[in-house]
C-alpha cells in the first residue's frame, strides 16, 4: 500500500522533504524530494495517499522507565512523572508518547506540545489524510542487535534498540558511539549507505558498509512509537474543532446535568408529598377498610367497594348504624377505634381505651339512643382496656 512520506525540515514548519513509499517493497533508500509547505496541499491532491508525517529526531527526547510488576492504568497515565528529573522543561508542556506497555522498561517518547500542534495544524492546513507521527530515527533499520547508521536529514541516525537512537553530526560521531557503548554491546557498526551519501571514517571502530537498497526502512514492519497518542490521537478538522469548544461542551453538559438533578429532585419531593397525602388518607379511613388494604392502593375505590358489599350483605341498617355510633363516639375521644365491620345486620367495633368506663359509658351512650347494643370480648389490662362494641340493625337482636 503506497504512503506519502512528509518530514518536517525546520522549526517553522515551511520546509518539507517527501517521497512516496510501497509498504510491500519498502526499501531505506529513499528519493527524497524538497518542497515548501505551502506545497502540501497540491502534493496531497496529486499523491492521495495515507501520510505518514516524520518529526526531525532532535526534536524528540527518547527514554524508558522501568516499572513495578502490574502496574496498573493510574502509572502508566502519570508515567510523565517518572522520568521529570530527566528533562529540562516543564513536563506539563510535553507530549509523552508510550511505546508497546507489554515490554518493561517501557519506551517513552517525549516531544514538545506546541510541535504537536503545529503537526496538526499543518495537517489540518493541508487536509492530508494523516496516518502516523513518527521520530525520525524509525527511518533507519536496525536488525535486532549492535547499532545501525544512516544517513538523516542533516545529520546522521544512529539506532541501537527497536525504540532507542539518536541524531548527531559526523564530527560528534566517535563520542556519540563511545556513549553508546556504555549500554550496548557492539565492536563494530552497520552503516546503510545510500547512492549520495559516503560513509563516515572512524578510526576505533569498524564500519560493515550495507546498501541502503537491500535493507528494509525502518518504520515499515517494525517497532515504532507513533506520537499520536493522548490528546493528538484523532487528527480530523473534527478533532480541532472539538478542542476549540471543548469547554463549551463541557459547561453545556454541565448545564444539562444540573438540569437533570433538580428535575429529579423536584418529582421526587412531588412524590414524598404524594405518598404523605395517601398516607395521612389511609390513617384517616383504614378503619372502613377491608382487610389486606394498604397505602398504594386506590383507597377510594377499596372504601366504596367495601360499603357496597355491606349494603349487599344486610339489604339495610348499616349506614345507620354508622350514624349512630358515629354521634355517640365524638364525646369518647380518648376510646380508640382499632376496627369496623359489618355482617349480618351487626356492626362490630373493634375498641380499646386506657379506661373502662370510657368503653361503658360509649356503650352506655349508644344505648340511649336507641340502638341496642352490648360489649363482648373485654380484656382488662392494667395499662389497657379492649373489647368489641356490638350495635344490632333492624334484622338483628
Amino acid at each position: 500500500m503506497a504512503r506519502l512520506l512528509v518530514q518536517i525540515g525546520d522549526i517553522e514548519f515551511e520546509r518539507v522533504r517527501w517521497t512516496i513509499i510501497d509498504e510491500a517493497h519498502a526499501m531505506a533508500e529513499l528519493s527524497w524530494q524538497s518542497a515548501s509547505a505551502e506545497d502540501l496541499a497540491s502534493l496531497a491532491v496529486q499523491n492521495p495517499h495515507p501520510v505518514v508525517l516524520v518529526i526531525p529526531q532532535q526534536w524528540v527526547y527518547l527514554t524508558q522507565v522501568k516499572l513495578p510488576e502490574k502496574a496498573g492504568r493510574q502509572v502508566l497515565a502519570a508515567i510523565e512523572y517518572q522520568i521529570e528529573d530527566q528533562l529540562a522543561q516543564d513536563i506539563e508542556s510535553q507530549h509523552f508518547a508510550v511505546a508497546d506497555v507489554k515490554d518493561n522498561p517501557v519506551s517513552i517518547a517525549v516531544v514538545e506540545k506546541s510541535i504537536m500542534d503545529h503537526c496538526l495544524e499543518l495537517v489540518r492546513s493541508c487536509n492530508l489524510r494523516l496516518l502516523q507521527i513518527v521520530p525520525e530515527i524509525f527511518l533507519c533499520p536496525w536488525p535486532g542487535e549492535g547499532v545501525s547508521m544512516i544517513a538523516g536529514d542533516d545529520g546522521i541516525l544512529l539506532r541501537y534498540g527497536n525504540y532507542r537512537g539518536m541524531k548527531c553530526q559526523p564530527a560528534a560521531l566517535p563520542a556519540m558511539l563511545e556513549m553508546i557503548g556504555r549500554d550496548v554491546d557492539f565492536d563494530r557498526v552497520r552503516y546503510y549507505e545510500s547512492s549520495n551519501e559516503t560513509a563516515p571514517r572512524l578510526e576505533k571502530v569498524e564500519v560493515d558498509m550495507h546498501g541502503s537498497d537491500t535493507a528494509r526502512l525502518g518504520l515499515v514492519d517494525m517497532p515504532l512509537i507513533d506520537l499520536r497518542q493522548r490528546e493528538y490521537q484523532a487528527s480530523s478538522e473534527w478533532r480541532g474543532i472539538g478542542h476549540r469548544w471543548r469547554w463549551v461542551a463541557i459547561l453545556l453538559i454541565a448545564l444539562l446535568v444540573a438540569g437533570g438533578y433538580n428535575r429529579f429532585v423536584a418529582l421526587q419531593q412531588l412524590e414524598d408529598e404524594i405518598a404523605a397525602v395517601k398516607a395521612e388518607q389511609y390513617e384517616t379511613v383504614k378503619l372502613y377498610l377491608p382487610a389486606g388494604t394498604n397505602t398504594g392502593d386506590n383507597l377510594k375505590k377499596r372504601l366504596l367497594e367495601r360499603m357496597q358489599n355491606l349494603q349487599d350483605g344486610s339489604g339495610q341498617g348499616f349506614m345507620e348504624l354508622m350514624l349512630e355510633f358515629s354521634k355517640a363516639q365524638v364525646e369518647y375521644t380518648k376510646v380508640n377505634i382499632d376496627r369496623i365491620g359489618y355482617q349480618n345486620s351487626e356492626l362490630n367495633v373493634d375498641l380499646s381505651s386506657a379506661q373502662l368506663k370510657d368503653i361503658e359509658d360509649l356503650h352506655a351512650t349508644v344505648q340511649k339512643q336507641g340502638v341496642e347494643a352490648k360489649l363482648e370480648n373485654l380484656n382488662i389490662k392494667p395499662d389497657q382496656i379492649s373489647g368489641r362494641l356490638v350495635l344490632y340493625g333492624v334484622n338483628g337482636g
